[in-house]
This record gives C-alpha cells, structure tokens and sequence, in this order.
C-alpha cells in the first residue's frame, strides 16, 4: 500500500506532489533541487554547490524513511548544461560508496533557473 513520506529538514514541495512516496519496499523520492532548508535557492552557484545541496536534500527525505545514501538503487540527474557533466560528477562521487545505477537527462530547463535536479529510489530494509 502507497504511503506519503513525512520529511522534515527538507525544502518543501512546490505543488501537488509529495517529497517521497513508499510502498514499504521501495522509497520514491521527487526531483530534489538545490534549496536549502530555509527556502534559499541557489540558483547562482555552482554546479557543484547546486549538485551538493540536491544530494543533502534527497539524504534528508531516505533520513525520514531511516535510510541512506548506501540504500539508493538507481537515481536520475537532470542538468541544464551536459558540458558540466563532469563537475556533476565529481560532486555526485562525494555522497555514495557504492554508487547506484544512474541515469543522467539533459534538459532545456529547470525549475526557478536551477541547473540541475536529482531523484532516486531506495530499497527499503
């Protein structure tokens, strides 16, 4: 059965959709963006910064779950600019030991002027 995740020290959802979704087995989370906590976008730092603050935000929503980074089977990264992929990536590299299988999507645009998103599943324990 689909339960709505409960998550607190995250950004919020912006519009009709929840941070997470579980059926007891796998967690959903939704695109996480480059917000901080207190709301500020960082629309106007680096990739790096941006990939950081998503990969913080997607840690936060699996915290609520009791899961973590090492839980994530498969993400998908969205970036605006494919040629700061590598800077992506480097980031990226600073959250998993065992990297998860990844997708990685290339688009015109994001939400409030960001340049990249992140979303995952998680196997649930």
């Amino acid at each position: 059965m689909k339960r709505t995740v409960d998550v607190d020290g995250a950004p919020g959802p912006v519009g009709n959709f929840s941070l997470a979704t579980t059926d007891g087995d796998l967690v959903f989370t939704a695109g996480q963006v480059p917000e901080t906590a207190d709301g500020e976008v960082l629309r106007d730092a680096s990739i790096e910064e941006q990939t950081r603050q998503c990969l913080t935000n997607l840690d936060r929503v699996l915290d609520a779950e009791g899961l973590g980074m090492d839980d994530v089977l498969k993400t998908t990264v969205y970036v605006v600019d494919p040629q700061m992929w590598s800077r992506v990536n480097e980031a990226y590299g600073e959250f998993f030991d065992d990297y998860p299988a990844r997708s990685v999507v290339g688009v015109t645009g994001l939400w409030g002027g960001i340049d990249v998103e992140i979303e995952a599943i998680a196997a649930a324990p």
